[in-house]
């Protein structure tokens, strides 16, 4: 049965490379997503068998476009793709709903591998980060990180969050959005609250050392 995909990627050089690759192995890519949101919309609608997800993407970052589409397509098999090994974003990805979690500096021949593995039902992980997974047990996705100051808000929170690290106004959120102004400002100051950071710069840093925005 041939495979159904989609691609989720801010850069447009590597969504039409792997559509190229991707279909050369008789992957049949249905559409490719250039930001969270678009990500979100187009794996509801579609619903693949597969998606290739940037975290690291403007609006909305992958690790909430992930936990989405879990929500609404559980069936959906979702492969990160970053440029990023560190374990906090591994974590949440795998957290949101993830079945894989590719480096984009691997060969294709490893992620074609990835996308057969996760559609078998299994995960997958680079090995050359697996082995943070693997515990004195030997025992793989053992990882119980938790992460306090991030869980205190909540998914909308975390999505006006990355727009005001991303430099969005106030009123450029609240359209984006289709809510009103007041709904955003009210926002913003439970987060700042529930983080306990009471400035822009501040919100800013936070955003990046979890991973909600990325400097790339």
């Amino acid at each position: 049965m041939e495979i159904k995909a989609i691609i989720a990627d801010d850069h447009a050089i590597i969504r039409e490379g792997l559509k190229s690759l991707l279909e050369k192995k008789g992957i049949q890519v249905l559409d490719i997503a250039q930001n969270g949101r678009e990500a979100v919309e187009k794996a509801i609608a579609l619903k693949p068998d597969v998606m290739l997800m940037d975290i690291s993407m403007p609006g909305l970052n992958g690790v909430e476009a992930t936990a989405r589409i879990k929500q609404e397509v559980p069936h959906i098999k979702i492969i990160a793709l970053s440029m990023h090994s560190s374990k906090t974003n591994i974590d949440k990805m795998f957290a949101a709903g993830a079945s894989g979690y590719i480096l984009k500096e691997s060969a294709f021949s490893e992620l074609y591998d990835a996308i057969q593995e996760v559609l078998s039902g299994n995960f997958y992980l680079t090995p050359s980060i697996a082995r943070m997974y693997v515990d004195s047990q030997g025992d793989i996705f053992s990882s119980s990180t938790e992460f306090p100051k991030f869980n205190k808000i909540s998914k909308k929170e975390r999505e006006i969050l990355q727009l005001v690290a991303e430099g969005e106004t106030t009123r450029d959120i609240a359209e984006e959005l289709s809510v009103s102004i007041k709904t955003i400002e009210t926002h913003r100051r439970n987060i700042m609250k529930k983080l306990n950071i009471f400035s822009v710069a501040g919100l800013t840093k936070f955003a990046i050392k979890e991973g909600i925005i990325s400097l790339e």
